[in-house]
């Protein structure tokens, strides 16, 4: 009776259309399509040689491995890994892997599942094994055996979409059907590579190869419905790096490559110098966090960059999310090279995340970034609405050292879509980072200077915020700009006395806050925008 009462109950509610059914994922059939660019070859990774003593691996492989307890499953995998990579603790190593057993099962932990998420454990296990099997002195064969054969405990061609003990009745998270089912598929294909002929195990004939395609081509469409999600990006990434890595098929090596291509474009655009500031689904504890550099996509972004830049770097050189980083060095994809190249071209970024989701608006150009902080669509949504905030070329790593507007109670009651081009509009006053003097003022107007290139002008009221950067050829004197605004608070705001934004501050969640420019209607309905659509 319960899942009854379960099911019905989650049918009525925007946030479960990813776990119960398809209305999430249908709704981008109604949605055009993204024209993404397209990318002839990724970059080369450094040599395995400065991989091996490179600093991140060394950090992990220096630490001292204690298998865990019934409560704490998880952890040593990583460092099972980095050991192997740096050729320490050889020994040790195979030989606790070949007193292991399984602990747990696949899928989501819960109530209902209390031994859950061994596939947090299973998926780099398969990484260990395909990464190491044809260098017999770090991973000897009978250990890569007993990974195959009893660690990796999914097997066939039955792809696992659904949330243990539910009867079948809701869809598990994306990154646990990805992590899953890639584990699967690599012990099926180990299984094939060993002399299994038997056809349960090949993953063209079994289905599992389509499903993963499928299941790829979709997320390219949608998009992650963890969309930078704190911490399952990292998995989710993680995962696909894995698939991306080790399998042998043309065709689903090709499709992960085209997919992680997409995603790290799409975070160059949304990011300024490894720093993103944006809503995001699950986990909402952590609303609280004001940092611009815990998503685990800018750890692994950033070590990329290094990578590609300066070859070797150091621990410290990133902030957060170190064995998220581990990941992104030991595997072997890169990003292309094209997308490191510096864009300052004025641009307005519109992502949209689909039916019941919180869309992305960033305006940037030179020397700034202003970010929307997006809405919550009630708690099911598992949705945390953030400030808006504007990014500058000052260093700031946090949030609390930027020019910012939060909104008015907390983030589950805030709108916080009203960014365009070079305006971002607010029901709290603008937060003035200390760094941060004016050079002018008029009644609640201020004027900052912060580089030669950015001009930042505020506005504050107790209820209401203005931050606005206006273009050289719009720089104006504060009085004409409180003559053209006398009443900031209207809904309109003028740069000049050809120029109109009209905007609505108490825009429902699922409108933007932006409703025309110069009499040209915006498109207000975010459910139904593009995955991301450029504005220049």
């Amino acid at each position: 009776m319960r899942y009854v009462l379960l099911l019905l109950i989650s049918f009525s509610l925007n946030g479960c259309a990813y776990y119960f059914g398809n209305r999430w994922q249908n709704s981008f059939k109604k949605i055009e399509t993204t024209d993404y660019p397209r990318f002839d070859k990724c970059a080369e990774p450094i040599s395995s040689e400065a991989l091996n003593t490179h600093p991140i691996v060394l950090h992990f492989a220096e630490k001292e491995i204690i298998r865990p307890t019934k409560k704490d499953q998880r952890g040593p995998e990583r460092l099972l890994l980095a050991k192997l990579a740096a050729g320490t603790d050889v020994t040790f190593v195979n030989n606790y892997l070949l007193e292991s057993v399984p602990w747990g099962n696949s899928g989501t932990s819960g109530s209902l599942n209390p031994k859950g998420d061994y596939d947090f454990t299973t998926v780099i296990l398969a990484a260990i094994l395909f990464k190491f099997q044809d260098d017999t002195t770090l991973l000897w064969p009978k250990t890569a055996q007993h990974i195959a054969q009893t660690l990796l405990i999914e097997e066939g061609g039955k792809p696992h979409t659904k949330t243990p003990r539910t009867m079948r009745i809701m869809k598990d998270t994306e990154n646990h059907i990805l992590m899953t089912n890639i584990s699967q598929y690599l012990k099926n294909q180990w299984l094939t590579e060993h002399g299994n002929k038997d056809e349960t195990f090949d993953n063209k004939l079994n289905g599992l190869e389509e499903f993963l395609l499928e299941n790829l081509e979709e997320l390219q469409l949608t998009g992650q419905y963890e969309f930078n999600s704190k911490p399952y990006e990292g998995y989710t990434l993680s995962a696909l790096l894995i698939l991306q890595s080790y399998c042998t098929s043309p065709i689903l090596k090709e499709k992960a490559t085209e997919t992680l291509n997409q995603m790290c474009w799409e975070y160059m655009q949304t990011s300024s110098d490894f720093r993103k500031s944006s809503p995001f689904r699950r986990r909402m504890s952590r609303n609280t966090n004001t940092s611009l550099t815990d998503n685990a996509s800018s750890s692994m972004m950033k070590a990329w960059y290094l990578e590609h830049t300066q070859g070797v770097f150091e621990v410290n050189d990133i902030p957060h999310n170190h064995h998220q980083a581990l990941s992104a060095l030991v595997y072997d994809y890169r990003p292309p090279t094209e997308i490191w190249k510096e864009n300052e071209e004025e641009r307005l970024i519109l992502i949209g995340h689909g039916r019941g989701s919180s869309p992305e608006i960033y305006s940037r150009g030179g020397g700034f970034i202003l970010c929307a902080g997006g809405f919550q669509r009630g708690e099911i949504s598992q949705i945390v609405a953030r400030p808006m905030v504007l990014m500058l070329d000052d260093g700031a790593q946090d949030m609390k050292d930027c020019f910012h507007i939060k909104g008015k109670h907390d983030y589950t009651k805030w709108n916080n879509t009203g960014v365009h081009h070079r305006l971002a509009v607010g029901s709290s006053p603008v937060h003035i980072p200390s760094a941060y003097q004016a050079i002018d003022s008029l009644g609640n107007w201020r004027v900052y200077a912060p580089s030669e290139e950015v001009m930042v002008i505020t506005y504050s009221e107790a209820d209401f915020g203005i931050i606005y950067l206006p273009e050289e050829e719009s720089k104006t004197s504060l009085s004409k700009l409180s003559e053209l605004n006398p009443n900031p608070m209207s809904g309109i705001f003028r740069k000049s006395e050809d120029s109109e934004i009209k905007f609505k501050l108490k825009a429902r969640k699922g409108s933007w806050v932006m409703e025309a420019v110069d009499g040209q209607e915006l498109p207000i309905k975010t459910d139904w925008w593009p995955r991301v659509r450029i504005n220049n």
